[in-house]
Protein backbone atom coordinates (compact mmCIF):
# COMPACT_ATOMS: atom_id res chain seq x y z
CA UNK A 1 0.00 0.00 0.00
CA UNK A 2 0.93 3.74 -0.46
CA UNK A 3 1.49 6.05 1.99
CA UNK A 4 3.22 9.08 0.40
CA UNK A 5 0.19 11.28 -0.36
CA UNK A 6 -1.59 10.71 2.86
CA UNK A 7 -1.44 13.00 5.36
CA UNK A 8 0.18 11.47 9.30
CA UNK A 9 -3.57 10.57 10.44
CA UNK A 10 -4.27 9.32 6.96
CA UNK A 11 -1.29 7.08 7.30
CA UNK A 12 -2.45 5.75 10.36
CA UNK A 13 -5.79 5.24 9.62
CA UNK A 14 -4.30 3.28 6.80
CA UNK A 15 -2.15 1.00 9.21
CA UNK A 16 -4.65 0.43 11.05
CA UNK A 17 -7.15 -0.67 8.77
CA UNK A 18 -4.52 -2.91 6.98
CA UNK A 19 -3.69 -4.56 11.07
CA UNK A 20 -7.40 -5.37 11.47
CA UNK A 21 -7.10 -7.20 8.17
CA UNK A 22 -5.17 -9.97 9.72
CA UNK A 23 -6.42 -9.29 13.50
CA UNK A 24 -6.32 -12.62 13.99
CA UNK A 25 -2.56 -12.83 14.32
CA UNK A 26 -2.68 -10.41 17.51
CA UNK A 27 -5.84 -11.62 19.41
CA UNK A 28 -5.92 -14.95 21.85
CA UNK A 29 -8.49 -16.30 20.38
CA UNK A 30 -9.32 -17.54 16.32
CA UNK A 31 -13.29 -16.76 17.38
CA UNK A 32 -12.43 -13.01 18.92
CA UNK A 33 -13.71 -10.53 16.63
CA UNK A 34 -15.80 -12.76 14.13
CA UNK A 35 -19.24 -11.75 15.13
CA UNK A 36 -20.73 -8.02 13.75
CA UNK A 37 -20.42 -5.98 17.15
CA UNK A 38 -20.06 -2.16 17.90
CA UNK A 39 -16.84 -2.91 19.13
CA UNK A 40 -15.23 -4.41 16.68
CA UNK A 41 -11.04 -4.44 16.08
CA UNK A 42 -10.50 -1.41 14.31
CA UNK A 43 -12.79 0.42 17.17
CA UNK A 44 -11.48 -1.00 20.07
CA UNK A 45 -8.34 -0.08 18.49
CA UNK A 46 -8.63 3.42 17.83
CA UNK A 47 -10.69 4.22 21.11
CA UNK A 48 -7.34 2.86 23.54
CA UNK A 49 -5.31 5.31 21.14
CA UNK A 50 -7.38 8.13 21.42
CA UNK A 51 -7.80 7.73 25.78
CA UNK A 52 -6.36 10.42 27.69
CA UNK A 53 -6.21 10.96 31.55
CA UNK A 54 -10.04 10.77 32.18
CA UNK A 55 -12.11 7.83 33.92
CA UNK A 56 -12.96 4.84 32.02
CA UNK A 57 -16.58 5.91 31.52
CA UNK A 58 -15.55 9.44 30.58
CA UNK A 59 -13.45 8.73 27.93
CA UNK A 60 -16.30 5.83 26.59
CA UNK A 61 -18.80 9.52 26.58
CA UNK A 62 -16.14 11.21 24.45
CA UNK A 63 -15.32 8.44 21.97
CA UNK A 64 -19.38 7.69 21.38
CA UNK A 65 -21.39 10.79 21.93
CA UNK A 66 -24.53 9.11 20.47
CA UNK A 67 -25.95 6.98 23.43
CA UNK A 68 -27.00 4.47 21.36
CA UNK A 69 -23.63 3.52 20.29
CA UNK A 70 -22.13 3.38 23.48
CA UNK A 71 -21.63 0.47 25.23
CA UNK A 72 -20.26 -0.07 29.46
CA UNK A 73 -17.05 0.28 30.42
CA UNK A 74 -17.21 -3.80 31.05
CA UNK A 75 -18.07 -4.44 27.57
CA UNK A 76 -15.07 -2.30 26.44
CA UNK A 77 -13.24 -4.32 28.80
CA UNK A 78 -13.94 -7.56 27.18
CA UNK A 79 -13.33 -6.33 23.92
CA UNK A 80 -9.80 -5.06 24.87
CA UNK A 81 -9.16 -8.56 26.11
CA UNK A 82 -9.39 -10.04 23.38
CA UNK A 83 -6.26 -8.42 21.94
CA UNK A 84 -2.68 -9.13 22.65
CA UNK A 85 0.08 -6.19 23.43
CA UNK A 86 1.49 -6.95 19.90
CA UNK A 87 -1.09 -5.51 18.01
CA UNK A 88 0.26 -1.85 19.21
CA UNK A 89 4.10 -2.87 18.61
CA UNK A 90 2.85 -3.63 15.16
CA UNK A 91 1.04 -0.63 14.07
CA UNK A 92 3.66 1.79 15.57
CA UNK A 93 6.20 -0.65 13.47
CA UNK A 94 4.30 -0.30 10.43
CA UNK A 95 3.20 3.82 10.97
CA UNK A 96 7.15 4.49 10.76
CA UNK A 97 7.70 2.70 7.60
CA UNK A 98 4.96 5.12 6.09
CA UNK A 99 7.43 8.21 7.50
CA UNK A 100 9.91 9.71 5.09
CA UNK A 101 12.28 11.53 7.96
CA UNK A 102 14.94 13.60 8.19
CA UNK A 103 18.47 13.00 8.21
CA UNK A 104 21.20 14.76 10.40
CA UNK A 105 23.68 16.35 8.08
CA UNK A 106 21.90 15.13 5.16
CA UNK A 107 23.36 11.43 5.98
CA UNK A 108 22.41 10.16 9.50
CA UNK A 109 19.61 9.00 11.66
CA UNK A 110 20.12 10.83 14.90
CA UNK A 111 18.83 8.54 17.57
CA UNK A 112 18.82 8.52 21.50
CA UNK A 113 17.74 5.54 23.83
CA UNK A 114 16.85 5.88 27.50
CA UNK A 115 14.18 4.45 29.53
CA UNK A 116 11.28 5.51 31.44
CA UNK A 117 9.04 4.75 34.33
CA UNK A 118 5.96 4.29 35.03
CA UNK A 119 3.99 3.93 38.09
CA UNK A 120 0.46 2.22 37.49
CA UNK A 121 -2.26 1.13 39.81
CA UNK A 122 -1.36 -1.64 41.99
CA UNK A 123 -1.99 -5.18 41.17
CA UNK A 124 -0.54 -7.65 43.44
CA UNK A 125 -0.96 -10.49 41.02
CA UNK A 126 1.62 -8.35 38.46
CA UNK A 127 5.15 -9.22 37.60
CA UNK A 128 5.67 -5.19 37.68
CA UNK A 129 5.76 -5.37 41.75
CA UNK A 130 8.20 -3.45 43.48
CA UNK A 131 9.28 -4.27 47.25
CA UNK A 132 9.54 -0.46 49.06
CA UNK A 133 11.86 0.20 52.38
CA UNK A 134 8.11 1.17 54.18
CA UNK A 135 6.68 -2.11 53.41
CA UNK A 136 3.95 -0.23 51.00
CA UNK A 137 4.74 -2.24 47.50
CA UNK A 138 4.16 -0.29 44.46
CA UNK A 139 4.18 -1.42 40.58
CA UNK A 140 6.37 -0.16 38.05
CA UNK A 141 7.02 -0.67 34.45
CA UNK A 142 10.26 0.19 33.32
CA UNK A 143 10.11 1.20 29.15
CA UNK A 144 13.47 0.98 27.40
CA UNK A 145 12.84 3.12 24.55
CA UNK A 146 14.75 3.95 20.77
CA UNK A 147 13.67 7.39 19.76
CA UNK A 148 14.72 9.84 16.74
CA UNK A 149 15.67 12.66 17.58
CA UNK A 150 15.73 14.76 14.37
CA UNK A 151 11.82 13.60 13.75
CA UNK A 152 10.81 13.75 17.54
CA UNK A 153 9.33 9.92 16.92
CA UNK A 154 9.29 6.99 19.30
CA UNK A 155 10.64 3.93 17.07
CA UNK A 156 11.06 1.20 19.47
CA UNK A 157 9.64 -0.09 22.98
CA UNK A 158 10.62 -2.66 25.26
CA UNK A 159 9.40 -3.34 28.55
CA UNK A 160 10.50 -4.79 31.39
CA UNK A 161 9.63 -4.86 35.59
CA UNK A 162 11.54 -1.86 37.44
CA UNK A 163 13.22 -4.58 39.65
CA UNK A 164 14.46 -6.58 37.09
CA UNK A 165 14.99 -4.32 34.27
CA UNK A 166 18.21 -4.31 32.21
CA UNK A 167 19.20 -1.32 30.24
CA UNK A 168 21.73 -2.40 28.66
CA UNK A 169 21.01 -5.12 26.94
CA UNK A 170 17.28 -3.96 25.87
CA UNK A 171 19.69 -1.32 24.16
CA UNK A 172 21.43 -4.14 22.26
CA UNK A 173 18.14 -6.11 21.55
CA UNK A 174 16.39 -2.93 19.94
CA UNK A 175 19.32 -2.14 17.96
CA UNK A 176 19.94 -5.61 16.45
CA UNK A 177 16.44 -4.66 15.57
CA UNK A 178 16.23 -1.80 13.82
CA UNK A 179 15.60 -1.22 10.69
CA UNK A 180 18.25 1.31 8.97
CA UNK A 181 17.22 0.63 5.60
CA UNK A 182 20.85 0.77 4.52
CA UNK A 183 21.21 3.76 6.01
CA UNK A 184 24.04 5.32 8.80
CA UNK A 185 22.90 6.19 11.81
CA UNK A 186 24.65 7.90 15.35
CA UNK A 187 23.21 6.51 18.71
CA UNK A 188 23.61 8.63 21.69
CA UNK A 189 23.21 6.66 25.23
CA UNK A 190 23.59 8.24 28.64
CA UNK A 191 26.36 6.69 31.11
CA UNK A 192 23.97 4.16 32.35
CA UNK A 193 24.84 2.36 29.43
CA UNK A 194 28.69 2.35 28.86
CA UNK A 195 30.04 -1.12 28.84
CA UNK A 196 33.00 -2.75 26.99
CA UNK A 197 29.81 -4.97 25.75
CA UNK A 198 27.82 -2.40 24.43
CA UNK A 199 31.09 -0.55 22.75
CA UNK A 200 32.18 -4.13 21.22
CA UNK A 201 28.64 -4.18 20.44
CA UNK A 202 28.13 -1.03 18.32
CA UNK A 203 31.41 -1.31 16.64
CA UNK A 204 30.47 -4.84 15.32
CA UNK A 205 26.59 -3.47 14.01
CA UNK A 206 26.39 -2.25 10.29
CA UNK A 207 25.98 1.32 9.81
CA UNK A 208 26.11 2.04 13.58
CA UNK A 209 28.05 5.20 15.55
CA UNK A 210 27.60 5.94 18.85
CA UNK A 211 28.21 8.51 21.66
CA UNK A 212 28.03 6.88 25.20
CA UNK A 213 28.75 8.82 27.99
CA UNK A 214 31.03 7.32 30.29
CA UNK A 215 32.22 7.78 33.77
CA UNK A 216 35.21 10.03 34.52
CA UNK A 217 35.71 10.00 38.41
CA UNK A 218 37.18 7.31 40.74
CA UNK A 219 35.03 4.48 39.37
CA UNK A 220 35.68 4.93 35.97
CA UNK A 221 37.37 2.62 33.73
CA UNK A 222 40.93 2.88 34.58
CA UNK A 223 42.94 4.20 31.11
CA UNK A 224 40.17 7.04 31.36
CA UNK A 225 40.56 7.41 35.09
CA UNK A 226 43.76 8.35 34.11
CA UNK A 227 43.72 10.71 31.51
CA UNK A 228 44.79 14.39 32.65
CA UNK A 229 42.00 17.08 33.79
CA UNK A 230 42.74 18.88 30.48
CA UNK A 231 40.31 18.88 26.18
CA UNK A 232 41.35 14.81 25.01
CA UNK A 233 40.74 13.42 21.39
CA UNK A 234 42.45 10.06 21.44
CA UNK A 235 41.98 6.87 20.30
CA UNK A 236 42.24 4.27 22.88
CA UNK A 237 42.34 -0.04 22.64
CA UNK A 238 41.54 -2.40 25.44
CA UNK A 239 42.44 -5.93 25.63
CA UNK A 240 38.96 -8.31 27.24
CA UNK A 241 39.33 -11.25 28.18
CA UNK A 242 36.83 -13.78 29.87
CA UNK A 243 40.01 -15.83 31.32
CA UNK A 244 40.45 -15.24 34.82
CA UNK A 245 43.98 -17.35 34.09
CA UNK A 246 45.13 -15.40 31.86
CA UNK A 247 44.15 -12.33 33.06
CA UNK A 248 46.46 -13.10 36.60
CA UNK A 249 49.46 -14.15 34.09
CA UNK A 250 48.95 -11.55 32.24
CA UNK A 251 48.08 -8.39 33.82
CA UNK A 252 51.45 -6.81 34.62
CA UNK A 253 52.66 -7.55 30.80
CA UNK A 254 49.61 -5.92 29.67
CA UNK A 255 48.52 -2.69 31.02
CA UNK A 256 45.00 -2.14 29.07
CA UNK A 257 44.03 -5.63 30.29
CA UNK A 258 40.58 -6.23 31.42
CA UNK A 259 38.93 -9.51 32.73
CA UNK A 260 35.46 -9.88 32.23
CA UNK A 261 33.65 -12.15 35.03
CA UNK A 262 30.89 -13.21 32.78
CA UNK A 263 29.44 -16.74 33.88
CA UNK A 264 28.80 -18.19 30.25
CA UNK A 265 32.21 -17.99 29.88
CA UNK A 266 33.59 -19.69 33.23
CA UNK A 267 33.64 -23.58 33.98
CA UNK A 268 31.70 -23.08 37.55
CA UNK A 269 28.16 -23.58 37.32
CA UNK A 270 27.37 -21.59 40.67
CA UNK A 271 28.61 -18.42 42.46
CA UNK A 272 28.27 -16.78 45.10
CA UNK A 273 25.93 -13.48 45.31
CA UNK A 274 28.55 -11.36 45.86
CA UNK A 275 29.93 -12.03 41.98
CA UNK A 276 29.42 -9.80 39.71
CA UNK A 277 28.37 -11.37 36.27
CA UNK A 278 29.04 -8.56 33.22
CA UNK A 279 27.24 -9.39 30.21
CA UNK A 280 29.83 -10.60 27.46
CA UNK A 281 28.57 -11.74 24.07
CA UNK A 282 31.68 -12.06 22.15
CA UNK A 283 35.28 -14.66 21.77
CA UNK A 284 37.80 -15.51 24.62
CA UNK A 285 39.66 -12.60 23.55
CA UNK A 286 38.93 -9.33 22.33
CA UNK A 287 40.60 -5.85 21.42
CA UNK A 288 38.10 -2.65 21.38
CA UNK A 289 39.11 0.18 19.84
CA UNK A 290 37.30 3.31 20.70
CA UNK A 291 37.67 7.20 20.43
CA UNK A 292 37.41 9.09 23.85
CA UNK A 293 36.61 12.70 23.95
CA UNK A 294 37.16 14.46 27.39
CA UNK A 295 36.39 18.39 27.56
CA UNK A 296 35.34 20.87 30.98
CA UNK A 297 31.71 21.52 31.90
CA UNK A 298 32.11 23.61 34.82
CA UNK A 299 34.76 24.95 36.54
CA UNK A 300 36.03 21.68 38.40
CA UNK A 301 33.78 18.91 36.17
CA UNK A 302 35.06 17.24 33.10
CA UNK A 303 32.78 14.65 31.19
CA UNK A 304 34.03 11.63 28.80
CA UNK A 305 32.16 10.81 25.93
CA UNK A 306 33.24 7.13 23.91
CA UNK A 307 32.53 7.06 20.22
CA UNK A 308 33.62 5.54 16.50
CA UNK A 309 32.89 8.68 14.54
CA UNK A 310 35.43 10.13 12.54
CA UNK A 311 37.21 12.97 14.46
CA UNK A 312 37.47 15.22 11.36
CA UNK A 313 34.12 15.22 10.47
CA UNK A 314 32.96 15.19 14.12
CA UNK A 315 35.63 17.47 16.17
CA UNK A 316 34.46 17.55 20.11
CA UNK A 317 32.82 20.88 19.71
CA UNK A 318 30.16 19.29 17.31
CA UNK A 319 30.21 15.68 19.46
CA UNK A 320 28.98 18.48 22.26
CA UNK A 321 26.69 19.25 19.86
CA UNK A 322 25.43 16.40 19.36
CA UNK A 323 25.12 14.75 22.92
CA UNK A 324 23.06 17.78 23.84
CA UNK A 325 21.38 17.30 21.52
CA UNK A 326 19.82 13.56 23.47
CA UNK A 327 18.10 15.93 26.49
CA UNK A 328 15.28 15.96 24.16
CA UNK A 329 14.57 12.40 24.63
CA UNK A 330 14.00 13.88 28.05
CA UNK A 331 11.65 16.09 27.56
CA UNK A 332 9.73 13.69 25.26
CA UNK A 333 9.08 11.82 28.07
CA UNK A 334 7.51 14.36 29.82
CA UNK A 335 5.22 15.28 27.05
CA UNK A 336 4.37 12.03 26.92
CA UNK A 337 3.34 11.65 30.48
CA UNK A 338 1.70 14.67 31.19
CA UNK A 339 1.00 16.26 27.77
CA UNK A 340 -0.79 12.83 26.05
CA UNK A 341 -1.84 11.68 29.84
CA UNK A 342 0.50 8.99 30.00
CA UNK A 343 0.51 8.43 33.57
CA UNK A 344 -3.06 7.69 34.20
CA UNK A 345 -3.76 4.24 33.34
CA UNK A 346 -7.41 2.65 32.62
CA UNK A 347 -6.89 -1.06 33.94
CA UNK A 348 -4.51 -2.84 36.25
CA UNK A 349 -3.92 -5.54 34.07
CA UNK A 350 -0.30 -6.16 33.03
CA UNK A 351 -1.47 -6.29 29.46
CA UNK A 352 -3.68 -3.43 29.36
CA UNK A 353 -1.02 -1.40 30.80
CA UNK A 354 1.52 -2.45 27.91
CA UNK A 355 -1.02 -1.54 25.06
CA UNK A 356 -2.03 1.62 26.92
CA UNK A 357 1.86 2.84 26.61
CA UNK A 358 2.25 2.01 23.10
CA UNK A 359 -0.59 3.49 21.97
CA UNK A 360 0.69 6.88 23.68
CA UNK A 361 3.98 6.06 21.69
CA UNK A 362 2.12 5.71 18.33
CA UNK A 363 -0.28 8.97 19.33
CA UNK A 364 2.92 11.27 20.12
CA UNK A 365 4.24 10.06 16.76
CA UNK A 366 0.61 11.00 15.29
CA UNK A 367 1.02 14.67 16.94
CA UNK A 368 4.91 15.11 15.97
CA UNK A 369 4.75 14.21 12.45
CA UNK A 370 1.35 16.51 11.98
CA UNK A 371 3.27 19.44 13.90
CA UNK A 372 6.38 19.00 11.55
CA UNK A 373 3.95 19.65 8.49
CA UNK A 374 2.89 23.07 9.73
CA UNK A 375 4.93 25.77 9.04
CA UNK A 376 5.56 28.18 11.92
CA UNK A 377 5.58 32.12 9.60
CA UNK A 378 8.85 34.03 10.92
CA UNK A 379 8.24 37.15 13.05
CA UNK A 380 10.32 40.48 13.87
CA UNK A 381 9.66 39.41 17.73
CA UNK A 382 12.67 39.07 19.95
CA UNK A 383 11.79 35.27 20.10
CA UNK A 384 11.19 32.47 17.34
CA UNK A 385 7.53 30.29 17.81
CA UNK A 386 6.73 26.91 17.95
CA UNK A 387 3.80 25.18 18.05
CA UNK A 388 2.27 24.15 21.71
CA UNK A 389 2.43 20.37 21.61
CA UNK A 390 -0.20 19.72 24.69
CA UNK A 391 -2.85 21.89 22.79
CA UNK A 392 -1.64 19.85 19.34
CA UNK A 393 -2.64 16.73 21.22
CA UNK A 394 -5.84 17.64 22.19
CA UNK A 395 -6.77 18.58 18.56
CA UNK A 396 -5.33 15.56 16.79
CA UNK A 397 -7.15 13.36 19.10
CA UNK A 398 -10.17 15.42 18.47
CA UNK A 399 -9.74 14.89 14.83
CA UNK A 400 -8.82 11.73 15.03
CA UNK A 401 -12.14 10.58 16.85
CA UNK A 402 -13.82 11.53 14.29
CA UNK A 403 -12.02 8.97 12.05
CA UNK A 404 -10.25 11.75 9.48
CA UNK A 405 -13.07 12.89 7.98
CA UNK A 406 -12.91 16.48 8.76
CA UNK A 407 -10.78 18.44 6.40
CA UNK A 408 -7.16 18.99 6.99
CA UNK A 409 -6.73 22.48 6.45
CA UNK A 410 -8.42 22.87 9.40
CA UNK A 411 -6.69 21.04 11.60
CA UNK A 412 -3.61 22.56 11.03
CA UNK A 413 -5.08 26.20 11.21
CA UNK A 414 -6.42 25.01 14.81
CA UNK A 415 -2.56 23.67 15.21
CA UNK A 416 -1.06 26.93 14.14
CA UNK A 417 -3.31 29.19 16.08
CA UNK A 418 -1.40 28.11 19.56
CA UNK A 419 2.18 28.50 19.53
CA UNK A 420 4.85 29.44 22.28
CA UNK A 421 7.72 31.51 22.17
CA UNK A 422 11.28 29.62 22.27
CA UNK A 423 13.32 30.73 25.17
CA UNK A 424 17.17 28.89 24.89
CA UNK A 425 19.22 28.28 27.28
CA UNK A 426 16.37 28.15 30.08
CA UNK A 427 17.62 25.58 32.93
CA UNK A 428 15.87 24.42 35.75
CA UNK A 429 17.08 22.05 38.48
CA UNK A 430 15.66 18.53 38.16
CA UNK A 431 13.49 17.53 40.70
CA UNK A 432 13.86 13.85 40.85
CA UNK A 433 11.19 11.87 42.97
CA UNK A 434 9.02 8.81 42.54
CA UNK A 435 5.46 9.79 41.61
CA UNK A 436 2.41 7.90 42.76
CA UNK A 437 0.26 6.24 40.34
CA UNK A 438 -3.10 8.40 39.28
CA UNK A 439 -5.90 5.95 40.69
CA UNK A 440 -9.12 5.11 38.91
CA UNK A 441 -11.19 7.31 41.26
CA UNK A 442 -8.75 10.43 40.86
CA UNK A 443 -9.59 11.43 37.81
CA UNK A 444 -11.41 14.79 36.52
CA UNK A 445 -14.84 14.36 35.66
Amino acid sequence: MSYSNQTPLHQLDSVISETVSHIHDFTKSPTDFTRNRKLNAETTIKTILNMQGNSLNAELLDAFPDINNRMTASAFEQAKDKLQPDVFKHILNEYNQTDNPKLFSGKYRLLAIDGCDFTVPFNPNSVNVVPTSHGQDICQVHANILYDIENRTYQDCLFQPKSASNERQAAIDMLKSFDTDGKPYIVTMDRGYSSFNMFETCNRLDNCFYIIRTKAGNTAINEIKNLPDKEIDTEMEFDITTSNHFYTQHRKDMPNLHCILHAKKRHKTSYSKNTIDVSWDFEQFCKIKVRVCKFKISDDEYEVLITNLNRFEFPIEKMKELYHLRWDIETSFRELKYALGGISFHSKKDDFIQMEILAHLIMFNAVSRSISEVNVPKSNHKYDYAIDFKMACLIIRKYFNKYCITPYKRLYAEILSYINPVRPNRADKRNIKTKAAVWFVYRVA
